[in-house]
């Protein structure tokens, strides 16, 4: 049986439901982009492959090493730009359902985690100005994101953060707090009376 190809989700780490939460996906699907295209960067395959061939003591101990896919530019391009188009991405949301419907469920059957969290759960490297949480991959700081990328979505309260190195998700809470002592003070200087 020849193997369906994947999906412009799966190339890129994402799934329907996690766009549809989102008020502006185009951030999120920028994101995924940027990560896809560091982890299937030619290079970076070619000196993980090495390591991870080195390192193994027999080919069935490294399961997941020869069930990995790269994908190449040119399809990590092509996921980029449809999921990127509102009218795009509804075209190709409804070509999935069909085929779904026709019998070939390969499509769902990929998924990918989500865990809420509240940003004070987070930690945070004073040095690098980043907050930054473990994943259940083993990377260390697998999510990481710094204030400017708060700000990116402060409308909206949440953050989806991907690992660097696999494909779970973090949707980190956040409220944007004013600062009080400002708002007194220029709440103060607009009373002023004219002598």
């Amino acid at each position: 049986m020849v193997p369906s190809s994947p999906s412009h989700y799966e190339i890129l780490g994402l799934t329907p439901t996690i766009l549809s939460s989102q008020h502006d996906p185009s951030t999120l699907i920028k994101q995924a982009y940027r990560r896809a295209l560091l982890r299937h960067h030619p290079d970076k395959a070619v000196a993980a492959a090495t390591s991870t061939a080195s390192s193994s003591v027999s080919s069935s101990s490294q399961p997941r090493a020869s069930n990995s896919q790269l994908y190449t530019i040119d399809q990590i391009t092509q996921a980029f730009t449809i999921l990127s188009s509102p009218r795009q991405r509804s075209t190709y949301d409804a070509s999935l359902r069909l085929s779904r419907a026709n019998g070939d469920d390969s499509q769902a059957r990929f998924q990918t985690g989500i865990e809420n969290v509240d940003l004070d759960d987070l930690q945070f490297d004073e040095e690098e100005e980043r907050w930054y949480r473990s994943c259940r991959c083993g990377n260390d700081r697998g999510y990481t994101f710094q204030e400017t990328d708060l700000e990116e979505v402060e409308h909206e309260g949440v953050l989806m953060v991907g690992c660097q190195d696999c494909s779970l998700w973090l949707k980190v809470h956040f409220a944007v707090m004013e600062d009080v002592a400002d708002e007194a003070h220029s709440s103060a200087s607009n009373k002023k009376e004219p002598s």
